[in-house]
């Protein structure tokens, strides 16, 4: 009985640290649920779940997102570029790629194409307030802001602007769903190609660095890859049925 009880002992202690180390994991990301969020959300919560950690996404507009995380409310940020580090430096960059976005200029179907950004000089563009890629990208042009995505294409179709940037992925989306094909058109090659990172506040360094090497061994099997291009083809092949 006592060896039985000593075995069981052994057994206990060895599975307690993991119970004990779960967590559920706060992140937070913008409104909208653009393709490249929802395909990041399937990714990370993935990951995390390799951890023995439980992801749980809360949403924000996109600039009160970092705002979220910088105050504690949430561990990190879903998906960003690295633009926002210059302005965040207690967020901790997984440095791992978990997506790239293309972004386009999305116009009036009876206007020129653009194809680079010194084509924007003047025009009246529009960007959704939080995105920083894009408000970096015009912080020096004529533009207005946007809180969200509806409003974002009700600008350019209301002709409150001539332009809008936005991810391709997204601007696909958006302009399929809401039968749009006959009134815009989207750049054929995209402006700026941009790799997203998942990013964890410094209070989160823990989480972080196991994160960081659960990923590491992912990325070096291809494992990562793999996930990435799976939840992607899913999303598509969702989409189209």
């Amino acid at each position: 009985m006592r060896i039985v009880v000593a075995v069981l002992a052994i057994l206990l202690g060895s599975i307690t640290p993991s119970l004990t180390h779960a967590q559920q994991i706060r992140i937070a990301t913008i409104n909208d649920q653009i393709p490249r969020i929802i395909v990041s959300q399937s990714i990370m919560s993935q990951i995390y779940q390799r951890l023995g950690h439980t992801m749980t996404i809360v949403n924000f507009p996109a600039k009160r997102s970092l705002v979220e995380v910088n105050n504690g409310s949430v561990n990190g940020e879903l998906a960003r570029s690295s633009m926002i580090e210059a302005d965040n430096p207690s967020l901790i960059r997984i440095p791992y790629v978990i997506g790239t976005v293309k972004l386009v200029a999305v116009h009036a179907k009876n206007t020129p194409q653009i194809s680079q950004i010194a084509q924007l000089k003047n025009q009246r563009i529009g960007v959704m307030r939080g995105l920083v890629a894009t408000e970096k990208m015009t912080e020096q042009l004529p533009r207005e802001m946007y809180n969200d995505l509806t409003a974002l294409f009700k600008g350019l179709i209301n002709n409150r602007v001539d332009v809008i940037l936005f991810t391709k992925l997204g601007a696909e989306h958006y302009i399929r769903k809401f039968k749009l094909e006959d009134k815009l058109v989207i750049s054929a090659q995209p402006l700026l190609v941009i790799p997203l990172y998942h990013y964890l506040h410094q209070r989160s360094h823990g989480i972080a660095q196991a994160l960081s090497e659960e990923m590491e061994k992912m990325h070096t099997a291809g494992e990562l890859q793999t996930l990435i291009s799976t939840q992607e083809q899913r999303f598509m092949e969702e989409r189209l049925n």
